[in-house]
């Protein structure tokens, strides 16, 4: 007999969610071969056994969050013999008083999926939140496996009879979503935070652009970002316990869409490597994002990030700081706008919104202003060998 734990993928991992079974109970697998999916705080990986034998028991369903080094499975021989009860919670076999015998026929009874109006019978667990929340079972129709009654179908209900409105559907979020919905509720609850903006002319930035071969503006941004960062090391930084640690390293925080959430994945040393190489880099990045092959070392150590919606038509926003760090830059849209020259004369400029947030507990405006406009600068004034 074998026990499959849930594995430790990294020294910050706590807990792990099973998102899909591969093996069914009773199917045979072979050591090396994919058991299940795990999905983690940032991504999902495919799981390999560890050992040879027949999958005999799943202990954790799929979609359930479990702590690492929990029990999720059994492998053994198929026609070994082994006692499952020691997983499920179960008391050693004994004899049992008729107090004990009545308790456990009530709870039996309580636990065990009954049939409901449609027929299909209802899960514990729903049975348990409708008697919470006071929702009457009869009427639900059950959405889960053979018409039985869900946690969901409850919920649903629930709030349907509450507001009076009929719920379409409930979306739970994946684990990528509940990070970062944890994430930002506690960078906007902990950090006090301002934004900066600036319109940017981007006239060169475009030419350069045009100039070099297989680069975008994201690329172009990251690499400016880098190169102003150079002069201005305050804001590649992180507070913590009144005390300021500024890095060495520009280690850009690239906020990148995928079709399973929106991520941060993080390109090192921006500061010594050319824009070809970051290019390089942050596709395959993203690459790995859509097919949540993202690994928790593509998470760490980032000192700063660039967030880039202007390929979505967004033109401005106030990005929240993506704690622990300092400093996040929100670039916009690049648009033709008039613009007043200094001689007062007016020209079509394509301009592009740059948005800055800055810790304030460390940062004020006026050494904000001073990164701000750096950056400004560097856009402006921007060259090719500028990203090399």
């Amino acid at each position: 007999m074998y026990e499959v734990k849930m594995p430790r993928l990294g020294t910050t991992m706590k807990n792990g969610l099973i998102s899909q079974w591969l093996v069914e109970e009773g199917q045979e697998v072979k050591k090396g071969e994919y058991l299940f999916e795990l999905e983690t705080e940032k991504s999902t990986l495919e799981i390999e056994a560890q050992e040879d034998g027949v999958l005999r028991k799943i202990i954790v369903p799929e979609d359930e969050e479990v702590p690492v080094n929990t029990v999720i499975a059994i492998l053994g021989k198929a026609d070994e013999e082994i006692d499952f009860s020691v997983y499920s919670g179960a008391e050693k076999a004994e004899t049992p008083s008729e107090p004990q015998v009545q308790a456990a026929a009530e709870t039996e009874r309580d636990e065990k999926p009954k049939a409901a109006a449609g027929g299909g019978g209802v899960s514990p667990r729903a049975r348990r939140v409708a008697k919470e929340l006071g929702v009457p079972l009869d009427g639900i129709t059950g959405t889960g496996k053979n018409g039985i009654i869900t946690e969901d179908d409850v919920k649903n209900a629930a709030g349907s009879k509450s507001s009076g409105l009929t719920v379409k559907e409930t979306v739970k979020l994946n684990n990528v979503q509940r990070t970062m919905a944890e994430n930002i509720t506690n960078s906007w609850q902990t950090i006090p935070q301002f934004t900066q903006m600036v319109t940017v002319d981007m006239s060169k930035a475009l030419e350069v652009k045009k100039e070099i071969s297989g680069i975008s503006m994201n690329d172009i941004i990251v690499k400016t970002v880098s190169n102003a960062v150079k002069n201005y090391r305050y804001v590649n930084s992180r507070f913590k316990d009144n005390e300021v640690t500024v890095f060495e390293e520009i280690n850009v925080s690239v906020a990148v869409n995928s079709s399973h959430g929106l991520v941060v994945p993080v390109v090192r040393n921006t500061e010594s490597k050319s824009i070809g190489e970051i290019a390089s880099e942050i596709k395959e990045l993203a690459e790995k994002a859509e097919s949540k092959s993202l690994g928790m070392d593509d998470y760490a150590d980032g000192t700063i990030t660039v967030s880039n919606l202007g390929s979505l038509g967004i033109e401005s926003g106030t990005p929240i700081i993506n704690a622990p760090q300092s400093t996040i830059v929100f670039a916009g849209a690049t648009r033709k706008m008039p613009v007043a020259t200094e001689s007062g004369e007016v020209e079509v400029v394509p301009v592009m919104g740059l948005s800055i947030c800055y810790d304030h507990r460390f940062i004020d405006g006026v050494a904000g202003a001073g990164f701000t406009k750096e950056l400004q600068k560097a856009f402006e004034n921007i060259k090719a060998e500028d990203l090399k």
